[in-house]
């Protein structure tokens, strides 16, 4: 299933990219979008927002929908979605 994604500010800078597509499988987690987006933009993007299996204290993801669900590194993802990393 592909996954649309944002990144704002210096979450930009340190990952190389403001937006990208990700494909990632059944059942995938927030978690999985971040490896996804390693794998495409480098092994800086998972320490620009993750620490380890956490996400970063400075980093806030948002389901982009009316409401602006917030998400965990652990939430799951559905086809279509799209996500916003960006600086709490």
């Amino acid at each position: 299933m592909d996954v649309d994604v944002k990144l704002t500010g210096t979450l930009a800078a340190r990952t190389g990219t403001h937006r990208a597509r990700v494909g990632v499988g059944p059942e995938a987690t927030v978690a999985d979008v971040v490896d996804a987006l390693a794998e495409q933009f480098g092994p800086q993007v998972r320490s620009g927002v993750l620490e380890g299996s956490r996400l970063r204290t400075d980093t806030v993801v948002v389901r982009e929908s009316p409401d602006g669900e917030p998400l965990s590194a652990g939430s799951t993802v559905h086809d279509g979605d799209t996500v916003r990393f960006q600086l709490a």
